[in-house]
């Protein structure tokens, strides 16, 4: 009988986790004896929502604690963020991350309410996903090309919708705007959902968004997709081509995510988590929920978060600034 390389592969890397998993815990065996409150400061439905639920559900399988979704929303992630920063640091309140709350909102908030690299310590980064430019039917446009000629038609006139000032889909849209030379009038919602379903209604006429968001929507005809917006064309999407292929080279904007936890928490703890979460993402049944959200898992150490983050703050920084970004 032949065994498959791919199967030995994940037998060792379960294993290998599992092992990791049974250490941690032996070194912190008290750890957790009550619930684990999981802040997620963005809405419920949407992706840093379902991940989070996904992953806590598996979390409470895989060490027998007991894990809880907690949604403070508001502020770009800064409410949330903020009461994780004001958390007592005993490993049960750690929060979502993602590239607005540890990199976009350094740029854009001059008085920014909570210092990530003093006040956070990093758990994981979990992963990514990217984004969709989508518009109204009813715009009559089917390329990024029509949309840029339209926008450059009537200066100012379009109406691009965001979940909330700092989110990848607010600066997406800024992003065009400052490579295509166009102008957008940018209206922000409390929420992604919100805003997709303002372009649905015909209130707004663009949108960026997550993939995992906005699948079913483009499936069902209410929104015309015309781009996606990493480097590489989605596995769930692949007839829809890239920002960068369809003529705006280096365009790039990718939702990556993770999970913090206030600072002065024990490195004991922050590594018991960190392992933790690693093997839940390798698990066979979040590995398809994951998959269907058109999200790419990643595995590693803790650190990773925090460095990924500061290499992409001036970046955002430069798009903020170029694109003259002002809070609405």
């Amino acid at each position: 009988m032949s065994i498959q390389p791919s199967r030995v592969k994940r037998w060792l890397a379960v294993t290998f986790t599992a092992c990791s998993l049974a250490a941690a815990a032996s070194a912190f065996a008290v750890y957790p004896d009550h619930p684990v409150t999981i802040v997620v400061p963005f809405n419920t439905g949407t992706t840093p929502d379902i991940v989070s639920r996904v992953l806590a559900a598996e979390l409470a399988k895989q060490t027998g604690g007991n894990y809880v979704v907690q949604n403070r929303t508001g502020a770009s992630g800064i409410i949330g963020t903020q009461a994780v920063a004001n958390a007592t640091p005993d490993g049960y309140t750690i929060g979502f991350a993602n590239v607005a709350t540890l990199a976009i909102n350094q740029g854009l908030y001059p008085k920014l309410q909570y210092d990530a690299d003093r006040q956070l310590g990093p758990v994981a980064l979990t992963g990514s996903v990217q984004n969709i430019l989508a518009v109204r039917p009813g715009l009559d446009v089917k390329t990024l090309a029509e949309l840029i000629a339209l926008a450059k038609k009537e200066p100012g006139k379009l109406i691009v919708a965001s979940g909330g000032n700092g989110t990848t889909g607010h600066l997406s849209g800024a992003m065009l705007s400052s490579m295509a030379g166009i102008d957008f009038l940018h209206v922000p919602y409390k929420g992604g959902v919100e805003a997709n379903l303002a372009v649905m209604r015909g209130e707004a006429d663009l949108v960026f968004d997550n993939i995992s968001s906005m699948a079913s929507f483009v499936s069902q005809g209410r929104v015309v997709p015309l781009a996606v917006t990493d480097l590489q064309r989605d596995a769930s999407m692949p007839q829809l081509a890239t920002m960068d292929e369809q003529g705006l080279k280096g365009y790039r904007a990718v939702a990556w995510t993770g999970y913090v936890a206030p600072a002065r928490t024990d490195p004991k703890v922050l590594d018991f988590l960190n392992t933790a979460i690693n093997n839940a993402l390798q698990a066979p049944e979040v590995e398809e929920k994951l998959k269907s959200l058109s999200y790419v898992p990643n595995i590693g150490p803790r650190q990773q978060l925090f460095d990924r983050a500061r290499a992409e703050r001036p970046v955002w920084a430069q798009v903020i600034k170029q694109a003259n970004v002002k809070l609405d």
